[in-house]
């Protein structure tokens, strides 16, 4: 879509366009950061409107979004704000040029009431990563975040040689998580990647693989219908976990992430959706749900009957490994948080960027 976006058909005429509110760069604690950098002069030259409609926030939205990974998708986004029933809140920052809105950038928000309490967050809530910042020009993040409303907090902001200097702004940090990728770009089986770990990690993987292959387990592919019993098993497991002191629930217990983890594969041709079920005598023991993009497997959520059959997490993980191979992947996205066994598997870890107000 075209930068340039004729005034009436960015603005709705519910919505009241403003200048930038140039005195809010005179407080703590933003003064001390625009102090010498020229954001005055250039903020008095810009206006901002929030949107709140569906409709305008998709245009928007596909002006800057790169698409290069699932979560840049706007129908990945959309399936949240559609199950979640948000409405967008889009900060969005343009300079008027005659009868056109020159948009610079916008900051694609909504009201979160339940993972943030309250506080406004990314379009798509807590669940989606590889946020980046939607701008012309990193000079635009500054002003865009020092408006946005309060509380605030952006999680899974990607690391970018771009967003460096943003760490002399308050509220910007890199947070202690992390991002676990595995590069499988050069794995033409598992036992390749396997070679790569550590030899105790290595015989450990090997071990628990042929405990479950003991069982005779049969792998499937594509059944969808399963995902009533990954729900299932991913209640069970995390109710184990909270006996012995671990203070999580299952998303699961919410109706609302059935229906948005039945939606999330299938809101757009543009993604290859995908499920691999172990099935030990009559019964799965274990789903993996996740999804191919852009030549990235991302392994999405889980549920597995560790509890009568130890190892299977393990053996239901080099599943994955050994599909995102036979699909050609370039990598598998394992999402954020270590969760007890990132690290030991040896995923490449990247850092991510955080902030809040």
């Amino acid at each position: 879509m075209n930068q340039y976006l004729y005034t009436n058909q960015l603005l709705s005429p519910d919505t009241t366009t403003e200048p930038y509110p140039i005195h809010i760069l005179n407080k703590k604690p933003w003064h001390a950061f625009i102090r010498t950098n020229g954001y005055r002069a250039l903020a008095k030259k810009l206006r901002m409107q929030v949107v709140t409609d569906m409709e305008t926030a998709e245009q928007l939205w596909q002006i800057f979004t790169p698409n290069k990974s699932l979560f840049d998708l706007w129908e990945f986004r959309k399936a949240f704000a559609e199950n979640f029933a948000v409405d967008p809140y889009f900060i969005t920052l343009y300079e008027q040029i005659g009868s056109r809105a020159h948009i610079l950038g916008i900051l694609p928000l909504w009201l979160d009431n339940d993972e943030y309490a309250g506080k406004y967050t990314w379009f798509g809530g807590f669940w989606p990563e590889d946020n980046t910042f939607f701008v012309k020009d990193p000079e635009f993040i500054p002003l865009m975040l020092m408006a946005a409303p309060k509380p605030l907090i952006l999680d899974c902001i990607i690391q970018d040689k771009d967003y460096e200097f943003l760490n002399n702004l308050a509220g910007f940090t890199t947070t202690d998580d992390k991002k676990y990728y595995l590069n499988t770009s050069s794995f033409k089986s598992v036992d390749d990647y396997l070679i790569t770990l550590k030899k105790k990690k290595r015989q450990n993987i090997r071990r628990d693989k042929k405990r479950i292959s003991l069982f005779n387990p049969h792998v499937a592919y594509g059944r969808m219908h399963a995902l009533d019993r990954m729900f299932s098993l991913n209640i069970e497991r995390m109710n184990e976990l909270n006996k012995k002191g671990y203070r999580e629930k299952s998303c699961f217990e919410d109706v609302r992430y059935k229906h948005l983890f039945r939606s999330v594969t299938t809101c757009s041709t543009r993604i290859k959706p995908m499920i691999i079920t172990t099935d030990i005598g009559n019964q799965t023991e274990s789903i993996e749900l996740g999804a191919i993009y852009n030549k990235t497997y991302y392994a999405f959520i889980s549920g597995t009957n560790i509890k009568d059959y130890s190892g299977l997490g393990v053996y239901s993980n080099l599943l994955v490994i050994e599909e995102a191979i036979k699909q050609g992947c370039n990598s598998i996205d394992f999402l954020s948080g270590n969760y007890n066994w990132k690290e030991s598997w040896q995923l490449d870890a990247v850092p991510l960027y955080k902030f809040t107000k």
